[in-house]
């Protein structure tokens, strides 16, 4: 092999680009600076993906073959989205403004646009809110039966709660159980 297939081989073997167009499948089409149109799969590692719907796009060809070419992650060539960091900090975003923030400092951050939400799937659908001392299931059942129990002073000291609201704070009771875990 010459010298100038070399050299030719490394010239190609990446090739920056723009995000053209997406699969359904989840194929991505790129075109590269110099108007060569990829379509593949993007490589992600283990357990990431993303689905970007602009950007800069980067396609290796491997050995410098250009029909062994692989599109590289899309990359957020504005930065919509993208949280502040501190070193040693890591976050997930979208260009929507939703974001989850794992701090150095062991702070975990989950910011989302409007009116997001936390969804917990599987154990049976309950989330866990806690610290070392106690947890938010906890605190709120023994708030109501704190309200349950409440009592009067003056005269006469022995008001009790409505039945009908009696009832009520057992729901929101079981309301409380069905979506927070008691314990880790």
């Amino acid at each position: 092999m010459s010298m100038q297939t070399i050299a030719a081989r490394l010239r190609t073997l990446f090739a920056p680009g723009r995000l053209a167009k997406r699969y359904p499948d989840g194929r991505a089409q790129v075109e590269s600076h110099n108007g060569r149109v990829t379509e593949a799969y993007e490589l992600f590692p283990y357990g990431f993906v993303a689905r970007a719907t602009s950007g800069k796009a980067l396609t290796l060809c491997q050995g410098g073959n250009p029909g062994g070419t692989v599109i590289l992650p899309i990359i957020d060539a504005a930065g919509d989205g993208r949280p502040e960091l501190s070193d040693g900090d890591v976050a997930l975003y979208t260009e929507g403004g939703t974001q989850a923030i794992l701090r150095k400092s062991g702070a975990v951050e989950i910011n989302a646009k409007g009116s997001g939400s936390i969804v917990a799937r599987g154990a049976g659908g309950k989330l866990y809110l806690g610290n070392d001392l106690t947890n938010m299931c906890e605190v709120l059942i023994g708030m109501i039966d704190e309200i349950k129990g409440l009592a009067t002073t003056g005269s006469p000291n022995a008001h009790a709660i409505n039945p009908a609201s009696q009832a009520r704070l057992e729901s929101y009771k079981a309301t409380v159980k069905n979506l927070l875990k008691e314990s880790a």
